[in-house]
């Protein structure tokens, strides 16, 4: 697939999704990792591995302020 088709595809992906009111990834690391897939040094698996760790990490994040917030309250 040519870098002109990937990057048709992420658009039309970007537009659908502002078209359903919903937000396109804005993170800078997961638009970079989008890049590389676009211009093809990193395959559909790679860039789906990038996302996944994304939001695992997002989700140990909430998790530590929940703990936070609701375990580490002074008594």
């Amino acid at each position: 697939m040519s870098t002109e088709r990937r990057r048709e595809i992420v658009e039309a992906v970007r537009n659908r999704a502002h078209a359903l009111g919903l937000q396109f990834e804005d993170d800078p690391t997961y638009l970079d990792a989008l890049e590389k897939w676009i211009v093809g040094s990193i395959t559909a698996e790679g860039l789906r591995n990038h996302y996944q760790e994304l939001l695992v990490g997002r989700e140990k994040e909430r998790r530590l302020a929940y703990f936070v917030k609701h375990c580490l309250q002074e008594v």
